[in-house]
């Protein structure tokens, strides 16, 4: 298995872990990839995650749900073929993803299941890439949740 379709896997396994999650309060959460601040109604369900040198960060809002993941991974993959490889496997598992498209470096999806929506952003230096997802019935929430990331390299993550 490559270390894409084990790091999708992940990512799912780790949007799948916001609905079980019992939330514990920070004021803020520092990575060797970024620090954010979190403001009022938003938790971290759980501690970052760190296995095989790849960090997962999961928050999530109190008061609408809306959930957002940072998935970050040690692999030499351009942000074009994680994000194309991952759209595959959401497709494959039942999700409505769009096309990626390029902004600026990052790419970006849009996915729908049910009356779920989210949008992925996939962004890589050469030598990491990481996953930026937001999950709810509305992705505005999580857009304003991450302008306070503070990212450690600027071509892992979007703007916002």
């Amino acid at each position: 298995m490559t270390c894409l379709k084990r790091c999708s896997k992940a990512v799912v396994a780790g949007l799948m872990m916001v609905a079980l999650a019992v939330p514990a309060l920070a004021a803020e959460v520092s990575t060797k990839y970024f620090t954010i601040d979190l403001p009022d109604g938003w938790t971290q369900p759980q501690p970052v995650q760190e296995a095989n040198g790849a960090v997962m960060a999961i928050f999530q809002n109190t008061k609408d749900g809306s959930a957002v993941t940072l998935t970050i991974a040690p692999a030499p993959m351009s942000a074009k073929d994680v994000a194309e490889q991952t759209v595959a496997n959401m497709k494959q598992g039942g999700l409505e993803a769009s096309a990626p498209v390029e902004k600026d470096g990052i790419y970006e999806t849009t996915f729908e299941q049910g009356p779920g929506k989210g949008v992925s952003y996939f962004g890589s230096n050469g030598k990491e890439f990481a996953v930026t997802t937001i999950l709810g019935s509305t992705t505005e929430t999580g857009k304003e949740f991450l302008k306070n990331l503070k990212p450690k390299d600027d071509k892992l993550f979007p703007k916002f």
